[in-house]
């Protein structure tokens, strides 16, 4: 039997979510009309990604916050987090109506639309053609969902992650911060002996 030892790790959920937004991603661009079946659940991912990055932060530079998140935090949201985050970063520019910022402010709504679930109902009048073409079956998610629009949302989400970064590494000498935004290792381990 081996001896004790003791282990200190941690997994980096962002990360996970990042690489599995990235392999919905290319393999929807691998497809002639893309599908929202591949879309769709790479941009809520990438969404996804964000929110645990902004908690990986929070983890690093607010520990006794981030231990009793939901203590701190209910009720306010990202943007809760990311002004506790902010205040604790002082070089970082918060610009929250321009972009990169805004549109990840815009894919809250998106990502509020498939975790609430709800049925959409429309009325419209049209033209009848054969086969049932005439019916349209618009989504509120539509515009979010072609490759360019999750490419484009995904470059923003990474270049504030990033700035967030830089700042970061500014008050923190935690190792995963030296990889940038999204393109750090999966996790990390030590360990010492015991006894």
């Amino acid at each position: 039997m081996g001896r004790p030892v003791a282990v200190e790790e941690e997994i980096y959920t962002h990360e996970y979510l990042w690489r599995s937004s990235s392999v919905l991603l290319e393999k929807a661009k691998e497809e002639e009309h893309p599908s929202y079946h591949l879309l769709l659940p790479s941009l809520l991912m990438s969404f996804l990604a964000f929110e645990a990055f902004v908690n990986f932060c929070g983890f690093v530079r607010l520990p006794a916050l981030w231990s009793d998140e939901k203590k701190h935090f209910k009720g306010k949201g990202i943007e809760g987090k990311l002004a506790a985050l902010v205040a604790a970063l002082p070089g970082f520019a918060w610009q929250k109506g321009q972009r990169p910022y805004q549109t990840i402010k815009n894919l809250e709504a998106f990502r509020d639309i498939l975790a609430h679930g709800k049925v959409v109902a429309s009325q419209y009048i049209t033209q009848s053609q054969q086969r049932g073409l005439h019916f349209t079956f618009k989504h509120t998610w539509d515009s979010y969902l072609s490759v360019g629009a999750v490419e484009a949302a995904r470059g923003d989400i990474r270049a504030f992650s990033q700035s967030l970064l830089v700042e970061l590494r500014k008050v923190s000498d935690h190792l995963h911060v030296n990889f940038d935004a999204f393109e750090g290792s999966l996790g990390s381990a030590s360990s010492t002996s015991v006894g």
